[in-house]
């Protein structure tokens, strides 16, 4: 990819090109479910892509055109799962207050299916169970996640919070 990266920048055809990235989670690159692909746009032109104001999961915006780059972007985060559960309990926090702002409520259908949802798509469909331990491991916590996102959206409604 190197070599594809050099050619790239001596002669861009696009205002930007996005890679599949691999988390590397519990020692093991993630290569199937929620974990791969994650595409990210990380190669861009600055006169033509930004960086969104999103407080969680901020991505590149780009106004020309977007090619994908063959290989995988590899991942490696360095965290032990205290402080990955540390950065999603953040995330989810965020994430709650983001929806009460936009005025989003979930009851507790929402509670219950996304989560359900969430681990069949990721964990059945897109065979995240080929990812072994780590692969269950990671769309658990993406599930509890999606879960605890809603029941702090339902806390927030409840005490009536200002922002």
């Amino acid at each position: 990819m190197t070599n594809q990266i050099k050619q790239i920048l001596n002669n861009p055809q696009a205002a930007a090109y996005r890679f599949a990235r691999s988390n590397r989670f519990m020692g093991r690159f993630l290569k199937h479910g929620e974990g791969y692909p994650d595409w990210s746009l990380r190669l861009f032109d600055r006169r033509q892509a930004r960086w969104s104001d999103d407080v969680v999961h901020e991505y590149v915006q780009c106004d020309g055109t977007v090619e994908k780059l063959s290989g995988d972007l590899m991942h490696e985060s360095g965290e032990d799962i205290a402080l990955y559960l540390t950065k999603q309990n953040r995330y989810t926090s965020l994430q709650a207050e983001m929806l009460y702002k936009r005025g989003k409520k979930a009851g507790w259908s929402k509670l219950v299916f996304s989560p359900l949802l969430r681990f069949t798509k990721f964990y059945l469909v897109r065979r995240g169970f080929l990812d072994g331990l780590p692969g269950l491991v990671h769309i658990s916590i993406g599930c509890f996640n999606s879960y605890i996102k809603y029941a702090k959206l339902n806390e927030l409604h409840r005490l009536g919070k200002k922002y």
